[in-house]
């Protein structure tokens, strides 16, 4: 598979989770996890059936700086 395709997919996936009601930490793919943990880092969340909920607003404000300013990690995009 071309990784740009990998690469266009995943970013999509992340797009189409601002969409959802309740986003769990858990439902943001694996490579992406760290970048958003170091963005929420200090900020009240919630937990719902045991897991991190990110509200809705903070994760589209996380998606504007990912698409404005980048990752503040490198990410490694696998197959």
């Amino acid at each position: 598979m071309n990784e740009l395709y990998i690469i266009a997919e995943s970013l999509n996936a992340l797009q189409h989770l601002s969409k959802k009601d309740t986003i769990f930490l858990d439902d943001v793919q694996e490579e992406f996890r760290p970048d958003l943990q170091n963005y929420i880092i200090g900020l009240t969340l919630s937990i719902q059936n045991g897991k991190l909920v990110i509200g809705k607003n903070l994760y589209k404000e996380w998606l504007t700086k990912v698409r404005t300013k980048g990752f503040d990690y490198e990410i490694d995009f696998k197959q």
